[in-house]
């Protein structure tokens, strides 16, 4: 991939892109409140629609469901008709939108941006200081809307493929010992342990505030009786007789301020035949690679949450991973933490990379 230069570009081109992208991080919220207006779902099937229409069909106001329709088109995601003055949304768009999982991941990242620019300051402190932020301080609202966006970005058949995939699902289905790694709000947990009947599954993560909900959702869920989730750091799990037959990290390993170290207390922890499972945001070995849209969305994401909580959790001179760390750096961290055998996992997930230790 080539990438343009500072020579390649005139200033006014980098006006362009600033003005492109506060409309991009403005506009996002207009894509929200229209979701929670209902005014996308009223476009769904509708034809050419005009904005008296949308308005008297939405019962919102008329000037403002204007604007809004007129912002969409601006951004693409409507056509726009100048002799009738009328938009569409196209069956295309109403697929990756409101069936799919455009607007629900809208949702979740309008939810952890609030934080993120209330906390402004205190990465610009992070940033000089070299403290970083933990996960601990960014509050409830933030755990929500990750939350909610890892439940966007793995949903249960996802999940239930790289189960399969690794063969973990064969394996365990007459039981089992599991542990979930950094668990958060025990979406991955509760999944694992649905995929996973016969087992028995601990949740794990240092931030009491997603414990207690995690605790909380597994009791919702009935799942009480074999699904446990306690307080305790990744490099100091706790331990079970013969050890752990399944240790997961989902999107959580890049997180963490000692990589090598939670990986080498995970091996320690890990039953003579068991397995670790790192599921990761995919990414390409090289930064060239990752120099994409969703690469931008990854780094940005990196900087101002995950490396942010690595660099407040670092041990000695451990280096945080970053989100979009690929393949090979990840190989050489298992390899680090003693695993012999460390292998992608062939299966098919839109954002995300899966690797095997043995």
């Amino acid at each position: 991939m080539s990438v343009q230069t500072m020579t390649d570009r005139t200033a006014e081109t980098f006006v362009d892109q600033l003005v492109a992208d506060l409309g991009s991080t403005i506009g996002l919220l207009t894509v929200e409140a229209g979701a929670r207006a209902g005014l996308w779902q009223r476009l769904v099937g509708a034809g050419p629609t005009t904005a008296a229409e949308l308005a008297e069909r939405s019962q919102a106001s008329g000037p403002l469901v204007r604007e809004w329709l007129r912002a969409q088109a601006a951004a693409g995601y409507l056509d726009y008709n100048a002799d009738d003055d009328t938009f569409t949304l196209s069956d295309e768009a109403a697929a990756a939108l409101v069936h799919g999982p455009g607007l629900a991941m809208v949702a979740a990242c309008v939810e952890m941006l609030g934080p993120l620019v209330g906390g402004l300051d205190r990465y610009v402190a992070a940033f000089m200081g070299g403290d970083g932020v933990g996960w601990h301080e960014l509050g409830e609202q933030y755990w929500h809307g990750a939350d909610a966006l890892t439940r966007v970005s793995l949903p249960a058949p996802v999940m239930s493929s790289v189960l399969n995939a690794a063969g973990v699902a064969e394996r365990l289905h007459g039981g089992g010992k599991v542990l979930d790694v950094a668990c958060g709000y025990g979406t991955p947990t509760l999944a694992l342990a649905e995929h996973l009947p016969a087992t028995t599954v601990v949740g794990i993560d240092y931030n009491s505030g997603s414990v207690d909900e995690a605790r909380r959702r597994a009791q919702r869920a009935g799942a009480s009786d074999r699904v446990r989730f306690s307080r305790a750091t990744a490099t100091e799990p706790p331990s079970v007789d013969g050890g752990y037959d399944l240790i997961t990290f989902v999107d959580a390993l890049h997180d963490l301020g000692d990589p090598v170290g939670a990986l080498a207390a995970a091996r320690r922890q890990l039953a003579p035949n068991g397995t670790v499972l790192l599921v990761e945001f995919a990414a390409g070995d090289s930064v060239a690679d990752n120099l994409h849209p969703v690469g931008r969305m990854f780094y940005a994401v990196s900087t101002m949450v995950c490396t942010a909580n690595a660099v407040s959790q670092r041990v000695n001179s451990a280096e945080p991973l970053g989100s979009l760390a690929g393949p090979a750096a990840l190989t050489r961290v298992a390899r680090e933490a003693g695993f012999t055998n460390v292998r992608v996992v062939p299966v098919e997930t839109p954002m995300n990379l899966v690797l095997e230790l043995r």
